[in-house]
């Protein structure tokens, strides 16, 4: 099963800084909340209150600060020195690196045989050989430093995060909304993804690079010259080499790429970016596996699609978890009762084929629909800021279980106010519904097979971004009256109460990995 996450807390130490650099936020940002969307647009329309100023209304005149997006390379310096200064203290030790990260580590070596180096050279057939191939500047580094595995991956993973936070992020925030994502809101932004997912960045995983490549080339590809056209080809070919989910993106990248002017040149362009990258993919499954494709494969020649695997993990299991406990060896499992005993009176242990998981659908439409729902709150309830696990109870995770409850109320009341006070005639723009189903359709994909919160990564921080740009509680809470602000305590507080019950729920069905095999 693709690695985990059930996870770690920082540490004494890491947690209390986590805490203070979100603290330090939220008073920097005076974080208020809103039931209205304010910073983003609507067919152009933007949804604002109080006094005007510019084109958007506000109570106070904003400061350089608030109203203006810090440099590019301001962003990145920042981002990168708080990840280089605590990855290192994150608790992990060099016999961490196992599982999927330490795989990805090894498969680079597969470039170099007999002394030489060659991209054909690689040979694994499930995994895109650009992932392992941009491994290779952190094997530089340790080879030059001397530094064990582990150092050289916490320092590729800090490079990530200063490109997805500091470059990607924004870019896809000002592709989809029209503007800057503005200073404060950006560093609110970045804490909450420090609190969220830090330790994600200490291991090699092909999460945060594709993603990032994603989003940085939607936003190259709505850029206005060609040779950023060519970028967004290779950028979003890396995306889909890195993670193959991403075929699912293809269609609204498409459709975003006919819509802009210069088709001929820009399609060129775009088709030769890809092909730089996606060439070598296909020399090698042709090399090594006689197959003229320039995607990744689904499978070896003699095993079952890993897809069609995981949709059989998904109805036996809730949630999947990595684990580096002694007492829970390599996973833990949540299991789905309704699912296991669903299987076994239908295709068996596992499904074979996809026309045997669609009679299965079709045959318990409900017990699907519900599973995919629950699959949906699991991928978002983020108990752990890792994909490995230490320990089931780490220091913290009350606060961050309740902390995410609350962002998820806030996201979920601003998209609905969005919805609701938008003109009825105008509609989402191109670039921001391009964005949208680009980051979206690789999670329902992902909806019915083994959740690990990774595979809803694109929408978690879709909404954290969200929230960030556009929420403001105080501005809500000053203008609503005594009941109103009565009503929306109560229903925060049943909201909270009951994704923390739910969450108790699927804990309650734990099992080791050894529960797993049964369904291989």
């Amino acid at each position: 099963m693709a690695g985990g996450r059930l996870a770690v807390g920082l540490g004494a130490q890491g947690i209390n800084g986590g805490q203070q650099l979100v603290g330090s936020a939220f008073k920097l940002l005076k974080f208020e909340v809103q039931a209205v969307v304010h910073g983003m647009e609507w067919g152009g329309r933007r949804v604002a209150l109080g006094k005007r100023y510019g084109k958007t209304r506000v109570r106070n005149k904003p400061t350089k600060l608030e109203h203006g997006e810090w440099p590019l390379a301001g962003r990145l310096v920042l981002v990168l020195v708080l990840y280089a200064l605590y990855l290192p203290l994150s608790g992990y030790q060099p016999q961490h690196l196992r599982f999927d990260a330490g795989q990805y580590w090894e498969l680079s070596l597969k470039f170099f045989q007999q002394g030489r180096f060659s991209l054909l050279h690689y040979d694994e057939p499930v995994r895109g050989y650009l992932g392992p191939l941009l491994v290779q500047p952190g094997r530089l580094l340790c080879h030059l430093t001397g530094w064990p595995a582990l150092r050289g991956a916490q320092a590729l993973g800090a490079g990530w995060a200063a490109l997805l936070f500091g470059g990607a992020i924004p870019a896809a925030w000002r592709l989809g909304s029209g503007q800057a994502l503005s200073g404060r809101r950006w560093l609110l932004l970045v804490g909450l993804g420090f609190v969220f997912w830090r330790d994600y960045f200490n291991f090699p995983l092909s999460d945060m690079p594709a993603l990032t490549l994603l989003l940085l080339g939607l936003a190259a590809l709505w850029r206005p010259h060609w040779g950023w056209t060519l970028a967004a080809g290779l950028l979003l070919a890396g995306a889909l080499n890195i993670r193959p989910i991403y075929l699912a993106s293809l269609p609204p990248v498409l459709w975003l790429l006919i819509r802009k002017p210069g088709r001929g040149l820009r399609h060129g362009a775009f088709a030769a970016g890809a092909a730089l990258v996606l060439l070598p993919q296909l020399l090698i499954n042709l090399r090594h596996f006689g197959q003229a494709t320039p995607l990744v494969l689904a499978a070896p020649a003699t095993k079952r699609a890993l897809y069609l695997q995981q949709l059989t993990w998904g109805t036996a299991f809730q949630r999947v978890e990595t684990s580096l406990m002694p007492e829970y060896p390599r996973q833990v499992l949540f299991a789905d009762p309704a699912g296991q005993a669903a299987l076994a009176v239908g295709p068996g242990a596992a499904f074979n084929s996809y026309p045997d998981f669609i009679h299965f659908t079709r045959k318990h439409p409900v017990d699907f629909a519900v599973r995919c729902a629950r699959h949906v709150f699991n991928g978002l309830d983020i108990r752990f800021a890792t994909p490995y696990l230490r320990e089931l109870h780490p220091s913290g995770q009350a606060g961050l279980r309740v902390l995410n409850y609350v962002l998820l109320a806030a996201a979920l009341a601003l998209v609905l106010a969005g919805w609701r006070n938008r003109p009825r005639s105008q509609k989402l723009q191109g670039p921001a519904t391009a964005l949208l189903l680009a980051l979206l359709l690789p999670c329902a994909l992902a909806i019915p097979t083994a959740m690990e919160c990774r595979f809803l990564l694109p929408l978690h921080l879709l909404l954290l971004t969200l929230v960030a740009a556009s929420a403001r509680p105080l501005a809500w809470l000053q203008q609503a009256g005594p009941g109103r602000r009565a009503l929306a305590c109560l229903l925060l507080l049943g909201w909270v109460w009951g994704c923390w019950q739910l969450s108790e729920d699927t804990a309650r069905y734990l099992q080791p990995e050894s529960a797993a095999r049964r369904y291989e």
